[in-house]
């Protein structure tokens, strides 16, 4: 049985892609199924359809590794400026997918034209936020701040991150202190990047010349975090004063730890799952 999927162009901004098989009954959302059709969502997407509905209607069963493949490629759809929603009528496909987090970013809807008026009033309402009339104008400044943040360095405070690859993220810690008033900012970064999908990361905390349980604290739990989606955190540390807390902690032996940031990406990419340099 293999993927079928059409396009319908309902509106001059949006996109209709529906997903079924050419064969009997519904479609089975496997993992081959999965990236076959994130791969296709991709290549729509660099052609300049910012805009999508994915009818998953025809789609009557999605497996444990087809729901965590579809999520995975569907954040790698919005992080290339495009912007989608779901149609899902299974109750076993939604079943499976709220099974898989982070996926509280993407809105499934019961019908085709539902989700197209809410994406259409979604595309004004960014514009007249922005002082933009026309949607397409505010479609394509959405996709270029989007691309620049997925090819950029991204600065968040004191902090920054630049996307290595396709999955792996670099994050440099700024100051020279993480402590109780210095956490909550980068927390919320690695909330934040986990929220986008960002599962693989590297924690560059070569700046910092000292940090207490507060920020040890902070740091169990992004491992924990991303664990949780199968993803990996690695550490770049290069002050005796950091590593000795880290040492008197025993938390050398949770976390890898390097004193450079080459070598962690390799470790990242070698060891984790899914994660490619």
């Amino acid at each position: 049985m293999q993927l079928k999927m059409s396009y319908e162009e309902l509106r001059a901004d949006i996109t209709v892609v529906r997903v079924g098989s050419d064969g009997q009954g519904g479609a089975v959302l496997d993992d081959r199924f999965a990236r076959e059709l994130c791969t296709a969502l991709v290549e729509v997407v660099d052609d300049g359809r910012l805009v999508l509905v994915v009818d998953l209607s025809a789609v009557d069963v999605a497996d444990t590794m087809g729901s965590a493949v579809l999520v995975a490629g569907l954040q790698r759809v919005h992080l290339r400026g495009g912007t989608l929603a779901l149609v899902v009528t299974s109750e076993r496909v939604r079943a499976g997918l709220s099974k898989v987090g982070p996926f509280r970013g993407f809105r499934i809807h019961d019908a085709v034209p539902s989700a197209v008026a809410t994406l259409a009033a979604d595309c004004v309402r960014e514009g007249a936020e922005k002082g933009i009339e026309q949607r397409s104008t505010a479609l394509e400044e959405r996709a270029r701040e989007r691309r620049a943040v997925e090819q950029g360095v991204v600065t968040s405070g004191d902090h920054a991150y630049e996307h290595l690859s396709e999955d792996i993220t670099l994050v440099r810690v700024g100051g020279d202190t993480l402590d109780g008033f210095t956490v909550p900012p980068v927390r919320k970064l690695l909330v934040d990047l986990v929220v986008q999908g960002r599962l693989h990361v590297v924690l560059d905390l070569t700046a910092l010349d000292h940090i207490n349980t507060s920020g040890l604290d902070m740091l169990i739990g992004a491992l924990k975090r991303v664990r949780a989606h199968d993803g990996g955190l690695v550490l770049v540390v290069r002050k005796d004063s950091v590593l000795k807390m880290f040492r008197l902690t025993g938390l050398i032996k949770v976390f890898h730890i390097f004193d450079t940031v080459g070598p962690a990406v390799e470790h990242l990419g070698r060891n984790v799952p899914e994660a490619h340099v």
